[in-house]
């Protein structure tokens, strides 16, 4: 018998787009990208749309990049940010009184390196928004750049005051809508579309003390990337649904009735909680499937065969279809590819 899943093994894949984008700010020949990528077990086709990245390669390759492009920005500013700032940022920004002073304080450190913050903070008499301020270019025309520098923001903060911040919302612009499945694992809610990206707060919170000493910064500067990739605290009703279908056998085999039931809900009452929360069921299940396909496709550890029976597919060419709508290429190419 197959060893349940707990949800939170399943972990988010991450868009080939985000590997791209990284890779582009490098400027790096064939060669040196290809080189880089295989000593992440990443073949060529990471760079396609529709691949999948799991977390792990995903973040060797963040930090082999900082390392190759000596800049913690990823070569996103008009100047490199060198290795180590970020940890020397967080050891000043801790005498300060409040999260306000940090967030004002590290715009104007970043401003070194681009000529200009990188973001502002507005304050209302109840609200508070971060908003990005991008260059035209890169910046302005990133899905990685804007999503980075949010989970970075919402991170430290949350650090610095010793509590996850509340997000009121979270708003990146329209044209990055298609990644709206993405950015609700890495915030943990649903994202809104507008003009500019934001994150808004309860202005109460910015008034918080901090609550750090400079002798962790450094333990949080190691943790900050494996935090901006991990999947953001889920709605309680989502991460029971995720945990349910991740224990049932096959994997995520229940239909929707089975799991309403096991809920304790209808069928109706599941489907109008999920769409409040601007997900279906068939898309909860599919998601799970793919990102422990691609996982376990990965590791090199199991057979097509063998993957396709644990999924609860009546033939490995029903799950080979899948797959390939999933990520754009068949499973054993993508496999392949990897080794």
């Amino acid at each position: 018998m197959t060893r349940p899943y707990p949800h939170w093994i399943v972990a988010p894949t991450i868009p080939a787009r985000f590997v791209r984008e990284m890779l582009a700010q490098l400027r790096l020949d064939n060669g040196a990208r290809a080189t880089l990528l295989g000593r992440c077990d990443l073949p060529r086709e990471a760079l396609r749309d529709g691949y999948r990245v799991a977390p792990l390669n995903y973040r060797a390759l963040s930090r082999l990049a900082v390392g190759v492009g000596a800049d913690e920005a990823f070569g996103f500013f008009a100047r490199p940010v060198p290795p180590g700032s970020f940890e020397q940022l967080l050891r000043l920004l801790v005498h300060l009184p409040t999260l306000a002073d940090a967030f004002d304080e590290a715009a104007r450190f970043y401003k070194l390196f681009d000529d200009a913050p990188p973001w502002r903070l507005e304050r209302g008499a109840k609200t508070a928004r971060l908003l990005l301020t991008p260059r035209p270019g890169a910046q302005t025309d990133s899905v990685l750049w804007p999503h980075m520098l949010l989970l970075a923001l919402w991170h430290s903060g949350s650090w610095l005051v010793g509590e996850t911040l509340p997000l009121r919302r979270i708003v990146l612009p329209q044209a990055l809508s298609s990644f709206t499945a993405q950015t609700r694992f890495l915030f943990g809610r649903q994202p809104g579309f507008g003009t500019q990206a934001l994150l808004e707060l309860p202005a109460a919170n910015l008034q918080a003390p901090l609550m750090r000493r400079p002798a962790e910064a450094a333990r949080f500067a190691r943790r900050l990337l494996p935090a901006v990739i991990a999947p953001g605290p889920l709605a309680s009703f989502e991460a029971r649904l995720r945990g349910l279908l991740c224990a049932a056998e096959p994997f995520a085999g229940l239909s929707e009735l089975e799991a309403a039931k096991a809920l304790g809900i209808s069928r109706q009452t599941l489907a109008r909680r999920l769409a409040a929360l601007g997900i279906s069921f068939l898309g909860v299940r599919d998601e799970l499937r793919r990102d422990l396909a691609c996982t376990l496709l990965a590791r090199g550890s199991v057979s097509v065969a063998r993957l396709a029976e644990r999924l609860g597919y009546s033939e490995p060419s029903a799950f080979q279809r899948a797959f390939k709508q999933w990520t754009g290429l068949p499973p054993g190419a993508y496999r392949g590819g990897r080794r």
